[in-house]
């Protein structure tokens, strides 16, 4: 064998890999594609909604069952600080958000282990630590009327403390 013939060879392997790899990476992706809407619309299966929107919601903001798009209604979202999220006031803050973010801090230096939770609906958001002893949440969905929202810290496994913050959403 010479060369020639022994790059030729390594071409044939090159091109066999090649397309072997294209034609299986193809069937992948086409088998995990989302199923075919019944819309007549392409852009509308390729919208897609965030984790943390609960399933309540029954259609996509600013679509109609048919696909077609109206005029898209304004999503309002809200941050409330919270100075302490460990002494706060039992007082109700009215909204007309749909989702509120909470910002602020523990003032009593309690800053481990905490869960915040809408006990309206069930939603447990996350909580990000973001300078020294500042925290903030993922946008928590509320519910129409009043929405229950307790932040719990716990320091240490049996001892913790809890604080209750009250949205009523017209």
């Amino acid at each position: 064998m010479d060369r020639n013939q022994v790059r030729f060879a390594l071409l044939k392997i090159s091109c066999f890999v090649l397309v072997a790899s294209t034609w299986i990476f193809s069937s992948f992706v086409l088998a995990t594609r989302p199923q075919e809407q019944s819309s007549s619309d392409p852009l509308s299966s390729l919208v897609r909604l965030p984790a943390s929107i609960p399933s309540q919601i029954k259609e996509i903001p600013g679509m109609r069952a048919g696909g077609s798009v109206r005029v898209a209604e304004i999503i309002a979202m809200d941050t409330v600080a919270v100075p302490c999220w460990d002494k706060v006031a039992e007082a109700a803050h009215d909204t007309s958000a749909r989702w509120v973010r909470l910002t602020g801090k523990s003032c009593q230096g309690s800053g481990q282990n905490v869960t915040v939770s809408n006990l309206t609906n069930g939603y447990t958001a996350t909580v990000f630590a973001t300078r020294s002893e500042s925290m903030t949440t993922d946008f928590i969905p509320l519910e129409t009327g009043k929405n229950e929202i307790r932040i719990r810290f716990e320091s240490e496994p049996g001892a913790h403390l809890e604080s209750e913050v009250f949205f009523i959403r017209d």
